[in-house]
């Protein structure tokens, strides 16, 4: 698995794979199995790999983007994340960047 979540498929004998059909075939089979869980996992562990409190490192990161305040509290993201509507342009790259990587330790925003 790559840096960003995407893979590859290859042969252990670096023989070429048979046609593109059975290789999709393989790929889909496979991510409908194991792929859903493992890649949040992977995101997960990666974004925020000490399990902080998640509306503490987001709020953190939105003050020190500008794109909050002071005032801007935990309570309140909390409130607009579980409606989806925030009081700040959630589009952002800012916004992307703190939604993504809060504590900025892999992705350049």
């Amino acid at each position: 698995m790559a840096d960003d979540g995407t893979s590859s498929l290859s042969r252990l004998d670096g023989a070429d794979l048979p046609e593109t059909g059975i290789v999709d075939s393989v790929r889909r089979r496979c991510a409908h199995q194991f792929d859903r869980s493992l890649t949040h996992l992977f995101n997960e562990v990666r974004r925020n790999p000490e399990k902080q409190d998640e509306a503490k490192i987001t709020v953190a990161c939105l003050r020190k983007s500008g794109l909050v305040g002071r005032d801007y509290t935990e309570r309140k993201w909390r409130s607009e994340n579980d409606t989806g509507v925030f009081s700040f342009d959630e589009y952002d790259p800012a916004a992307t960047q703190c939604r993504l990587d809060p504590l900025g330790l892999w992705r350049q925003g």
